[in-house]
């Protein structure tokens, strides 16, 4: 199914048994009308009818049928609206149960084997397709993503998956949450939507393959497990030593080993490929000279703002704004 300019909702379906026409009612899956029109597989030719084994393109719809949904002609309208409800209803139920079950499954994912908790963090998508089933497969995909590590477990979360372009509306549903991106699936944005992304900073991003969809988002969540702290990287030092200096704590007996580091720079602590956490330079020394610069090769003392409790081995990675 899609949303076509014009048209509304169009659904393409195979007749199986028997006859539809122009103003039969009908139900598809939680969604319900009336046949508007009937186009053959170009598109542009219509019908007033169609039989058994004959492709054909539904015009009427009152919202968007899932793929796979099976489309039956009903007697009256009535019907057609109770059989649409009562199916909404139980895919509601099955929803709800299906995010209860995935909520426990995700609090006991965020504790590691040894009882550690571990922070739970989401990244927000809105999706749109070209069509119900390629925002569905999609989004399936999108929701199977999960990255974690000692610390943190990072999910997706899909804010609307829906075929059609991208609109305002779809903005501001994105806009609410912050650092969601709008994920367009061979659809366009349209002018207005363009407008309000840019204005408010909402990345629009275009794709035509899902796997580029999905490498992209699990970039993106990769840097929301591991953040990399304000600044442009200028170098690194190795932790060789630590010394209690009084009233100054520890203080990390370095050596750059990459570019240089400065002091008041925003800095990431490493201990492997765990990041322990981020800080400020409050100190840096060249032998017992506070200095402003180390550069590559030379052994410097540092300390941080809050973070004191270093290892030999660490790397403080050294980022300047």
């Amino acid at each position: 199914a899609s949303v076509k300019k014009g048209l509304g909702t169009v659904a393409t379906t195979l007749i199986q048994k028997g006859t539809i026409r122009v103003g039969d009612i009908f139900v598809a899956g939680a969604t319900s009308g009336r046949v508007k029109a009937l186009l053959l597989p170009d598109g542009k030719t219509r019908v007033k009818e169609a039989g058994p084994s004959v492709p054909i393109s539904v015009v009427g719809f009152d919202g968007i049928p899932a793929a796979g949904d099976l489309l039956a002609v009903c007697e009256d309208e009535q019907m057609a609206r109770d059989l649409a409800a009562n199916r909404e209803r139980i895919a509601r139920e099955k929803e709800s149960a299906a995010y209860q079950a995935g909520l426990m499954q995700s609090v006991a994912a965020t504790f590691a084997a040894d009882g550690k908790f571990k922070e739970q963090r989401e990244m927000c998508v809105v999706v749109k397709a070209d069509v119900q089933g390629s925002a569905e497969a999609l989004t399936r995909a999108l929701r199977d993503l999960k990255l974690e590590d000692d610390e943190s477990i990072v999910t997706i979360k899909v804010l609307v998956s829906e075929a059609g372009e991208v609109s305002k509306s779809d903005v501001a549903i994105a806009s609410v949450t912050p650092d969601t991106t709008i994920i367009a699936f061979n659809c366009a944005a349209n002018y207005a939507a363009t407008e309000d992304a840019r204005t408010q900073g909402i990345p629009i991003e275009y794709y035509s393959i899902v796997y580029d969809a999905i490498e992209s988002v699990e970039s993106r969540m990769q840097e929301v497990l591991s953040p990399t702290p304000e600044g442009e990287y200028v170098g690194q030092a190795v932790v060789q030593e630590v010394f209690n200096i009084g009233g100054l704590g520890n203080i990390a007996g370095s050596r750059c080993t990459d570019g240089f580091i400065k002091k008041g720079s925003n800095v990431r602590v490493m201990r492997g490929d765990k990041i322990l956490t981020e800080d400020k330079i409050r100190t840096l020394r060249n032998f017992k000279a506070e200095v402003d610069k180390i550069e590559g090769g030379d052994e410097c003392g540092v300390g941080l703002a809050i973070f004191e409790d270093f290892e030999v081995g660490d790397i403080i990675e050294s980022y300047v704004e």
